[in-house]
């Protein structure tokens, strides 16, 4: 039996829009909304409904809730797929159906989804595109099925037909240049799509919102000093974009800690991010050189990195070049130390660790495009006053000080350890010593009174 909820059918509006929730309050409020806009609306209480409509009716969108008994909307979409795959799909849904949403974007198809609950100008904007690219679709394959029929009937024409050839010729040459014209709005439509997902992924609480916006902009830039390709710049958008997709399974905490004070336990399940984004990816053809460049954005030149060690030219270049722009903005706000840095200090960071972290061409065109100065900042004291007694190295003291310098969180700070330097707000507390009692005392004591950890470099033993 169909829902009472079936609204009168106007024979002037051409699109039809079905709406499938069970809650009856929830119909009846996208019934008022879409009451004055120029569409058919058909409403059903579930899944089983809306299918029978689907049957009897020819519907341009369907829109479905998540969380409905007997047939969920990742169920009732993945069957609307099978049965009608030209209907645009999309899926109300809240972020504790985060898992049932991957499934239907990657069974159901989805064109989009919606948070519960919604915007009303964004739902109506979400429903015009999704309208809109249907439309232009439709029309790229009634184009393309022209060229087809023009086709064969050239193939038909013989040499002495020289002007209905020519005929022909011009009236091709304007029907694919239409297709022309509608492919770059469906491509433009899909750029749009992808960014305003990033917006979403950005309202999950402890995840940096206009960080993935600055890393594709940027990451872009780099790949335009370098040369690359215009099929690769485009996956380097979309990776930058979608690059924090894996952040979504994360808990809070571990999302609001600076990368630096993160337990050492707790670094492998954070970096993961970049292999759980590769795989919500997965499926997506569009996508699928986006998602092994998010696969390995943790991998290090020298290849000590994540997830794969991968090294040097065998880290994508997209991989490469995101590194460096996501640590940058990184170093900037203090996501890594915890400390807001000034720019020319987090590119000091940046070239501190060219060849082992970052690819120095990749670091090169990164600064290129950025336009920064990187002329040195005035040297500041080795050591400060209030350590004067601490054990001091020099060079003729230390036989190590051309050892490979790392940087360790203070959690990890031990009793004769070789201090190369220790800083607060990116001013220096001391360099150049062995760390006794009494200077991880005193690094204490500084963290617990500013209640800001310190960035703290030692030489490691060879």
């Amino acid at each position: 039996m169909l829902s009472t909820e079936l609204t009168d059918i106007s024979d002037n509006k051409s699109v039809t829009l079905l709406f499938v929730d069970d809650e009856a309050n929830v119909l009846k409020a996208l019934r008022r909304l879409f009451h004055n806009e120029p569409y058919n609306a058909l409403f059903a209480a579930s899944g089983a409904e809306g299918l029978e409509i689907l049957q009897h009716t020819v519907v341009d969108l369907v829109i479905s809730d998540m969380r409905m008994p007997e047939m969920n909307g990742a169920e009732f979409l993945t069957e609307v797929f099978t049965q009608w795959p030209e209907t645009v799909r999309i899926l109300l849904t809240g972020y504790a159906d985060f898992q049932s949403t991957i499934d239907a974007v990657n069974k159901g198809r989805i064109y989009n989804y919606c948070n519960k609950p919604w915007n009303d100008d964004e739902l109506k904007l979400l429903v015009r595109n999704a309208v809109e690219q249907k439309h232009l679709r439709e029309e790229r394959d009634r184009l393309s099925n022209i060229v087809r029929l023009q086709n064969e009937e050239l193939k038909e024409l013989n040499e002495s037909l020289e002007e209905k050839v020519e005929i022909r010729t011009q009236q091709l040459k304007k029907a694919m240049q239409e297709l022309n014209l509608a492919h770059d709005d469906l491509t433009n439509q899909y750029v749009s799509s992808i960014k305003a997902f990033s917006r979403i992924i950005e309202m999950r609480p402890g995840i940096k919102s206009g960080h993935s916006k600055y890393i594709a902009e940027n990451a872009v830039l780099v790949a335009r000093e370098l040369n690359v390709n215009a099929e690769d710049k485009k996956a380097i958008l979309y990776a930058g974009l979608l690059t924090q997709i894996g952040k979504m399974s994360l808990p809070d905490a571990l999302l609001k800690e600076p990368y630096h004070s993160i337990p050492l336990l707790d670094k492998s399940r954070y970096l993961n991010h970049a292999v759980e984004g590769e795989l919500l990816l997965n499926g997506l053809t569009q996508l699928k050189t986006a998602s092994v460049l998010i696969r390995h954005q943790y991998e290090r030149y020298d290849g000590s990195g994540f997830p794969d060690g991968l090294a040097r030219k065998n880290i994508p270049l997209g991989s490469r070049i995101i590194s460096v722009v996501r640590d940058y903005i990184s170093y900037l706000d203090g996501s890594i130390t915890g400390e807001v840095m000034t720019d020319k200090v987090a590119i000091a960071q940046l070239i501190e660790r060219r060849e082992s972290y970052y690819d120095p061409e990749v670091i090169d065109a990164f600064i290129k495009a950025i336009k920064i100065d990187i002329a040195p900042v005035e040297a500041e004291p080795v050591v400060k006053k209030s350590w004067k007694n601490s054990r001091l190295l020099t060079e003729s003291q230390s036989t190590s000080i051309s050892n490979p310098i790392v940087e360790i969180s203070w959690l990890q700070l031990k009793i004769g350890m070789e201090l190369e330097s220790v800083y607060f707000d990116n001013k220096i507390y001391v360099r150049n010593c062995i760390a006794d009692e009494k200077v991880i005392g005193v690094i204490n004591a500084l963290r617990q009174n500013t209640g800001k950890n310190p960035t703290i470099r030692i030489r490691k033993s060879k």
